[in-house]
């Protein structure tokens, strides 16, 4: 039997998630194993707004250790921040979904992540909430989109862009929206990197 070379992806959940994540994030397994991607999820509990700010490094270190050269990521919201934390503390991820992140919208990716795609909705009034949060990890790349100068970073606007519209921070993944952003958000992660790029 040939061995599956597709790559693991890792799936990190959001801020303040009782299910961990199985309502929200974890609901883009079938459709990554349908493409033969192998999945793992990375949880992390109930944070408060104190909690992000104090145990994202802890946490951030388990999921570095957790991560093996060449996996994918796929976080939502505060899974995003966590994402990059992993990522600047040895985290091999090759390449990352971020899906209304909760990050500073210039973040700088570190060096060994070839590529981010950026899922944003211009309406997510919870991470433009999160800008007013003084020395707090999170910023608007959610509802604007990376606007950095870093050429590594792929923009998508769900709220526009699509013929359907996701609008809010967590829409994406209810019953009526993820049948069709789903195969989209997959097959854009799939796409060839350029090689300008990597």
């Amino acid at each position: 039997m040939k061995p599956n070379t597709t790559p693991r992806v890792i799936l990190v959940h959001g801020f303040n998630v009782r299910d961990k994540g199985a309502g929200s994030i974890d609901k883009l397994e079938p459709y990554l194993k349908a493409r033969d991607f192998r999945v793992s999820q990375f949880d992390y509990g109930w944070l408060f707004l104190l909690g992000v700010r104090f145990k994202t490094r802890k946490h951030a270190r388990r999921l570095a250790a957790m991560s093996q050269p060449g996996d994918f990521a796929i976080g939502h919201s505060n899974g995003c921040n966590l994402i990059v934390e992993a990522a600047w503390r040895g985290a091999r991820f090759k390449r990352v979904v971020f899906i209304n992140p909760a990050l500073d919208s210039d973040t700088p990716l570190p060096p060994q992540i070839e590529r981010a795609d950026v899922w944003h909705s211009p309406s997510d009034k919870a991470v433009r909430f999160a800008r007013f949060l003084w020395f707090h990890p999170w910023g608007e790349m959610g509802a604007t989109g990376y606007t950095g100068s870093g050429s590594r970073y792929r923009n998508f606007n769900k709220q526009f862009d699509f013929a359907r519209s996701s609008d809010s921070h967590s829409d994406v993944f209810s019953d009526a929206l993820l049948p069709y952003f789903a195969p989209h958000i997959v097959a854009a992660m799939e796409e060839p990197t350029p090689k300008e790029n990597v």
